[in-house]
């Protein structure tokens, strides 16, 4: 599970280092993983998508849909059989031309669908044309059709939307906490920045008495440490120094280009 939560997170983009390192077990990370919520309760707004996933939908709604009506006789055909030869070491002109009369036909599939559904749509507003008690609204919905049909769906529905209130209800209590919840989280950030430092601190304390146990016993660990130091130094200029020529170099073949 821990496993399946960081690649979630990694693939929203989800940054923090800490929350990678912590154990596949899951025995530790409880704070790591209250940040890498909240992170995502701020990022991805997860409330209100809730709330719009779950939403219960009584009245009618459809989309505009600007697609063709008609695919050319060409791309028609070119949807019937697939070429012998896939993607191979090379792309294939071909296989990429007959994906694309698969995806048009299926698409002029799901077009068509959609036409249908309009018109009985349509048809269902046109029939019951002035019989609703809304003026403006003027006709029944599908829902409203089906629980004339089946009034025993209606106990169901009302579950629904007995459901979906209790979640509103929620919602709103969620909001006026919400700005006690962010300044704790601020708090439970501020610590675990401390944490990090100490440890950090303590973990550079340890190395430097190591270090400092090490040099009577080894003389030679003074002499690899200034060779470190002095390599460190030499390649730092190195990359300084390449670093201008290639700046030097760039805005040379700047000017020949213009």
């Amino acid at each position: 599970q821990i496993g399946f939560v960081k690649a979630a997170l990694w693939y929203h983009g989800y940054g923090r280092p800490a929350l990678y390192r912590l154990p596949w077990d899951g025995s530790a990370g409880s704070r790591e993983l209250l940040l890498a919520f909240s992170w995502l309760l701020h990022r991805l707004s997860l409330p209100e998508q809730l709330l719009a996933r779950n939403r219960v939908q009584t009245g009618d709604e459809t989309s505009v849909c600007t697609c063709e009506d008609d695919l050319p006789t060409s791309q028609r055909s070119a949807t019937d059989t697939a070429p012998e030869h896939g993607l191979g070491d090379r792309v294939d002109v071909r296989y990429l031309q007959w994906l694309s009369g698969r995806l048009r036909l299926q698409w002029r599939s799901l077009h068509a669908q959609h036409q249908e559904h309009c018109k009985l749509l349509h048809k269902i507003h046109l029939l019951t044309s002035g019989s609703h008690m809304d003026q403006n609204l003027g006709h029944f919905s599908v829902t409203e059709m089906d629980l004339i049909r089946q009034p025993e769906s209606c106990k169901q529905l009302l579950q629904l939307l007995e459901s979906e209130t209790m979640q509103l209800e929620a919602f709103l209590e969620w909001k006026q906490l919400e700005p006690v919840y962010w300044q704790w989280m601020e708090t439970v950030l501020d610590s675990t920045a401390e944490e990090g430092n100490t440890c950090e601190s303590q973990d550079a304390h340890v190395e430097n008495s190591r270090l400092a146990k090490v040099s009577p016993c080894c003389p030679w660990a003074d002499n690899l440490t200034g060779q470190m130091e002095r390599l460190s130094r030499d390649l730092m200029t190195l990359h300084d120094h390449l670093h201008q020529l290639v700046t030097h170099r760039r805005a040379a073949w700047c000017e020949k280009v213009r």
